[in-house]
């Protein structure tokens, strides 16, 4: 028997492993996988095929051949591979290690676009065969999901398939005319794809559409429901599909909406600071025992003035933005969270906290980096924020020959910088010789991003 589903209706789909297994394995491909995806500015004429694994590529895979241009996802790689047909690029999204079966074995002139969410096992099984590998990230708008993005990597959009992932990454790398196969919402002759699938649906469902049932499963019809209003968001792309099947019978009659604002289909963090630049601070904080910790005392009476400032605003977190060696840590009472991009133990983009303390950092960012910065610590600070600034040149000297001072500014420049990306009061800045104290509150900002836009 068949249970009916309504096209009308959504379908609950839940997410296919625990999210916080998926995290795990994300942190750790951060962590050893070393190649990643880029953005192709320019608009690239050429077609592109765009290969799903649903049963009706049986009946088009020939016309592969005409294209330049192919990517492929899922079980659509072994599938073309085994019929002398080598794709271009592959993409994958799925967290479980049935993925690696479906894929087959490597080629070598294939370039594999994984994304972090894919099992560790996926990674090793490409590294083993020296795959050419592009990782990319999944756009995930929670305050954690961005939190955990790497600076300067690439997080995209998109829909709830690896099929429909495809279509954001075309675009990413510059392709507007698309030629879409094998996604089509429904079974055909050969199943639920186009060959053996390890997790192929086993409860069998039919939905009606214009007239005629097809068979399908709840997450492959939420898909195809969702296929077209990805193609709109995508607003200079045109697209055609080929074969037969539910997708392709939604295609015929559907008129594109474009969406009323432009949208992103990626975003990148900047970075906060420069590999060069990172290295250098990393080693001078390995070369002099004081760099770093606060000042002469160790610094106790900054520690005193955070613990009185903790308490007055009944903060129940603190971080401290460039701890350095972390003394500030082991001066309070109480456990902080402490962040300095020189330190791998303490590298990872920190979580908001209710105080927030710079002390004798921003005067050391590189003059580029600074708006950077300064937005992300605006993004961590939840009821007030405590800066120390030094405005003069430093005694310090880089292993470079520069002053570890790079901004040397006075309370003017500093009071306008500041006042983009913090909520300042009136004696909020205060001159104690050549130190500015500032007290800052959060201020709604948007945070800067790099971004790739469909135009």
């Amino acid at each position: 028997m068949f249970k009916k589903l309504d096209i009308n209706e959504k379908q609950e789909v839940k997410y296919c492993v625990p999210l916080f297994i998926r995290d795990e394995q994300i942190k750790r491909n951060i962590a050893n996988v070393k190649g990643r995806i880029e953005p192709y500015y320019e608009k690239r004429n050429d077609p592109i095929a765009l290969v799903a694994f649903g049963p009706s590529l049986n009946q088009t895979w020939e016309k592969l051949k005409d294209f330049k241009y192919i990517m492929s996802c899922s079980g659509s790689h072994k599938f073309l591979i085994e019929k002398g047909i080598i794709p271009t690029w592959h993409n994958e999204v799925d967290p479980r290690p049935h993925k690696i079966e479906l894929l087959g074995a490597p080629h070598p002139d294939v370039i594999y676009l994984p994304a972090s969410t894919c099992h560790p096992d996926y990674f090793a099984w490409l590294g083993k065969h020296n795959a050419q590998i592009k990782m990319w990230h999944v756009f995930d708008s929670y305050e954690e999901g961005l939190r955990v993005l790497p600076h300067g990597e690439w997080a995209l959009v998109g829909g709830a398939s690896v099929g429909l992932r495809m279509f954001t990454i075309a675009r990413f790398l510059g392709f507007v005319d698309f030629h879409i196969f094998g996604m089509d919402g429904c079974f055909g002759e050969s199943g639920s794809h186009s060959a053996f699938h390890p997790n192929a649906p086993k409860d069998k469902y039919t939905v009606d559409y214009e007239g005629k049932t097809y068979h399908t499963s709840p997450s492959i019809l939420e898909v195809a429901k969702q296929t077209l209003r990805e193609l709109d968001q995508l607003k200079d792309v045109t697209y055609k599909f080929y074969g037969e099947g539910l997708v392709q019978e939604m295609a015929k009659n559907y008129k594109k909406i474009l969406p009323e604002v432009e949208l992103a289909i990626g975003i990148s963090k900047p970075e906060l600071i420069s590999a060069e630049y990172r290295a250098l601070n990393a080693q001078l904080h390995k070369e002099n025992i004081v760099y770093g910790i606060g000042g002469v005392d160790g610094g106790k009476k900054r520690s005193e003035v955070v613990l009185k400032l903790y308490e007055s605003v009944g903060a129940k977190s603190l971080l401290d933005y460039g701890a350095g060696k972390q003394q500030l840590a082991k001066n309070l009472p109480m456990p902080i969270w402490s962040y300095d991009p020189a330190f791998p133990e303490i590298s990872e983009s920190p979580r908001p906290a209710d105080l927030v303390v710079c002390l004798d950092v921003l005067e050391h960012v590189e003059p580029d980096k600074l708006d950077f910065v300064l937005s992300d610590i605006a993004r961590c600070i939840l009821k007030c924020g405590y800066f120390i600034i030094y405005t003069q040149p430093a005694q310090k000297i880089l292993p470079d020959g520069r002053n570890t001072h790079l901004i040397q500014e006075g309370k003017e420049w500093w009071e306008d910088k500041l006042s983009k990306y913090f909520e300042l009061f009136p004696n909020s800045i205060i001159e104690r010789g050549p130190e500015l104290h500032v007290i800052a509150g959060p201020k709604k900002t948007k945070i800067k991003y790099n971004k790739v836009k469909a135009a």
